[in-house]
């Protein structure tokens, strides 16, 4: 079904690779090479990986090392959600691998070193990402020019003796160097542990490179084999890929895979399509309609429709493509769910009914919201919002139109057509995309002073949402919607809650202050900070009446109760007199 695939983004990369490892003049050979090209899908999210791993010889488990490394990156990178960033999906499989390695070595009965060299390649779309570690490298050949593109994590003692001063498994934590760029057509990715690099110069490998381009098995053997000619006593690893063909579909290819399916046609109630009957219209605007229908089996879900006047639109399509796609991968009490129908002959895509009104009619029916009520409801909020950044992926929408108090004061947060995923971030189009900015009195200011956009980005739409649900009033009132740039924005002014609301806490009005501030990097650095800070007064913002004595004035503290313990010392001393 065209909402829950990436067919309009499949990955047309392709490389032309050889690799080869032997123990060289030692007995064992303790270096681990691996390569993974998937196709589908996964090509298309995931990449190629390209490892090599060289076991530390100095350790005693240094074979078995390099081979968990490799094996396990491979199978545990392309594992990872594949909403997440390259760079996510990497650096976090591999901490975790220098974690298990460096706990296998402080278990391990006979005292064995699990350590390692590790470099890693992966080539997505146009993008090349490498993580390193170690000396082992990786080199590149372009246009005839050679460049090492790692650096050797390496401290030379004399002239025989060199430590490493980086391993995977040497420490509980590790510092992973990570490089992003631009893949070229006829670019050749080289990747060799120190028994074959520390042995070719420059010109060797330009040599190699222009007499077996054409046979990159025979290029590997000659490598390594020069390596020996030159005198190395090291185990010899070698991994050759070059970049046959790269880049994204054309748009007309695009076009073919994302109208697989015809936009539907306007519908009114009482209108079937696949079997779902449309029982009232819940929303119409210039981009999209959306449904409340009932399927063969009784039950209510809602249907969202793409408007007919972007029929024609390469980048709506995709976006609207994308909108179930992300719904489905988002896994939350907190967030609409995703329904897949039987069937679909027509562009749309479903979600679970929930019964209720949204927060903004709730705020035009009560406002300002109990403080309590307050609190439970973003409590929630925070926790949908948080299953959206564990996927990489951003809401960027977030406003009380979005949010519908089901059953019991449940909340659920809805639509997805703002969001942006980090994965698929990193796929370039043949196109320029649809970006969907949220809704311009909740979205944060760095959208459109150009600041950096993240996680805090939604911080600050949810405490526009606090802030509303307290005072029925926008915190930087209507001049917000007026600034553009940063220096127009640095001139509002935040207006203190306890201005509209005398009943808002001290403590809670200098939690929403710092969560709407209009820098990003000085608001809390997670939402569990601002949650915490909105349940229980923060001591350093409680004011002088609302702060314990001992904490306003420890002296008159420890002065008012000694005086009431010799008071009391008095009292019982006359009673025992009488």
């Amino acid at each position: 079904m065209v909402a829950e695939t990436l067919e309009h983004l499949s990955s047309i990369l392709e490389v032309d690779f050889a690799q080869l490892s032997e123990a060289g003049k030692k007995p064992e050979n303790q270096d681990t090479l691996g390569a993974k090209i998937p196709d589908g899908t996964t090509l298309t999210t995931k990449g190629m990986a390209f490892v090599t791993a060289d076991g530390v010889s100095s350790s005693d488990a240094a074979r078995q090392a390099s081979q968990t490394a490799v094996s396990g990156f491979l199978t545990d990178y392309f594992a990872t959600p594949d909403t997440w960033s390259t760079n996510r999906s990497a650096e976090r499989v591999i901490k975790s691998l220098n974690h298990y390695l460096w706990g296998q070595s402080r278990n391990s009965i006979y005292g064995q070193g699990h350590l390692t060299t590790f470099t890693a390649l992966i080539l997505k779309g146009s993008t090349a990402f490498s993580f390193h570690i170690g000396d082992s490298r990786l080199q590149r050949i372009r246009n005839n020019d050679f460049e090492e593109l790692t650096r050797d994590h390496s401290q030379r003692m004399n002239q025989d003796t060199v430590y490493l001063s980086r391993a995977l498994g040497a420490d509980i934590s590790v510092d992973i160097d990570s490089l992003s760029f631009e893949l070229s057509v006829g670019d050749i990715y080289i990747l060799t542990s120190d028994g074959v690099h520390d042995y070719l110069k420059r010109n060797d490998w330009l040599s190699l490179a222009n007499e077996f381009s054409t046979n990159k098995d025979t290029w590997a053997r000659k490598a390594l084999d020069l390596a020996l000619e030159r005198g190395s006593q090291d185990n010899q690893s070698i991994q050759i890929v070059e970049i046959k063909q790269l880049g994204a579909a054309t748009e007309t290819e695009v076009v073919t895979a994302l109208k697989q399916l015809p936009f539907p046609p306007p519908l009114t109630v009482g209108n079937k399509i696949d079997g779902l009957k449309v029982e009232k219209i819940l929303h119409e605007s210039e981009r999209s309609q959306v449904y409340l229908v009932r399927d063969e089996n009784d039950k209510l879900l809602v249907m969202k429709t793409p408007s007919l006047n972007y029929d024609d639109d390469t980048a709506y399509i995709e976006r609207f493509v994308m909108e179930s796609w992300v719904g489905a991968r988002i896994s939350s009490p907190y967030v609409v769910r995703v329904v897949t129908p039987k069937a679909r002959s027509y562009l749309y895509y479903l979600t679970e009914h929930v019964s209720g009104p949204t927060l903004a009619q709730l705020i035009k029916e009560r406002h300002p919201i109990p403080i309590r009520d307050t609190v439970e409801i973003i409590d929630q909020v925070i926790k949908g919002v948080r299953a959206f950044h564990r996927k990489d992926t951003l809401h960027q929408d977030i406003k009380p139109g979005n949010i519908v108090i089901g059953h019991g004061g449940a909340i659920k947060i809805i639509d997805f057509g703002s969001a942006w995923v980090a994965g698929i971030d990193e796929l370039k189009v043949s196109f320029e995309r649809d970006i969907i900015l949220g809704t311009l009195d909740y979205s944060a200011p760095e959208y459109r002073y150009g600041g950096k956009v993240g996680h805090l980005s939604d911080q600050f739409s949810i405490a526009v949402l606090v802030y509303e649900m307290l005072t029925g009033k926008a915190p930087y009132g209507s001049s917000y919607r007026d600034a553009k740039d940063l220096k127009h924005f640095q001139k509002l002014q935040y207006n203190s809650a306890l201005r509209h609301n005398p009943l808002v806490p001290q403590w809670i009005d200098r939690a929403l202050e710092k969560a709407l501030a209009i820098e990003p990097e000085a608001r809390y650095n997670a939402l569990s900070e601002f949650i915490q800070d909105l349940k229980r007064p923060n001591p350093a913002w409680l004011t002088p009446r609302e702060r314990p004595l001992m904490q306003r004035n420890p002296l008159i503290f420890w002065q008012t109760l000694a005086g009431l313990g010799w008071l009391a010392f008095v009292v019982a001393l006359i009673m025992l007199l009488q």
